[in-house]
């Protein structure tokens, strides 16, 4: 699981300042940003960890993200694809999203410092199919040499009503990249599903 890490990382880079659109997908992104961003001020506490992950609920649709990484539909770049998410039980669909929901606030809560060290902002917003995509640009303060990190934010939505459904770090997708590992586990009989289950649990114990 070690290429999903990139993507992961990226989510932490959501904590930092920037200044607010009016609206639509890149006001949500700016208004998630400057809400972290606030509460990793806060001394730590369990009332602060429970606030981040309030805030990551609103934030990231984690039913989209699981649907996507399993083929439906297929993540971006990947062409052509297979739909594993109709094979699964409802029971293995709920296990899974629930995984895949652990492993991306545990990775955040992990990296939460690391943002501090950033100053983000937004570069551009593009329409893409039913979904838009937020552009950010990570700059490192403590290294100017550093080449900026491009983080990509697809949302979903209208209105008041957006959500995180994938993240692009350096064109690297983090549904495509859970497919492709997902895809080729599936494909072999001596693993399936199982061994994703195994898998990302052993990637939450770590």
């Amino acid at each position: 699981m070690k290429s999903v890490s990139l993507a992961l990382a990226g989510l932490v880079l959501l904590v930092a300042q920037t200044v607010h659109a009016d609206a639509g997908a890149q006001g949500f992104v700016e208004k998630e940003q400057e809400r972290l961003s606030s509460l990793l001020k806060q001394p730590a506490s369990a009332g602060r960890e429970a606030q981040i992950k309030s805030e990551l609920d609103t934030m990231v649709d984690y039913d989209v993200l699981a649907r996507r990484s399993f083929g439906d539909p297929c993540p971006p770049g990947t062409g052509e694809c297979t739909n594993h998410w109709e094979s699964l039980t409802p029971a293995q669909r709920t296990e899974v999203t629930g995984l895949l929901k652990q492993l991306v606030q545990k990775n955040y809560r992990k990296n939460l410092t690391k943002s501090l060290d950033y100053d983000i902002t937004t570069k551009s917003t593009a329409e893409q199919g039913d979904t838009t995509r937020v552009r950010t640009q990570a700059k490192s303060r403590a290294s100017s040499r550093e080449a900026p990190l491009i983080v990509d934010y697809m949302v979903k939505g209208q209105g008041s009503n957006y959500r995180v459904v994938d993240m692009v770090t350096e064109g690297s997708s983090l549904t495509k990249n859970y497919y492709t590992q997902f895809h080729k586990m599936l494909g072999n009989p001596e693993q399936g599903y199982p061994h994703i289950v195994k898998k990302l649990t052993e990637k939450l114990a770590k």
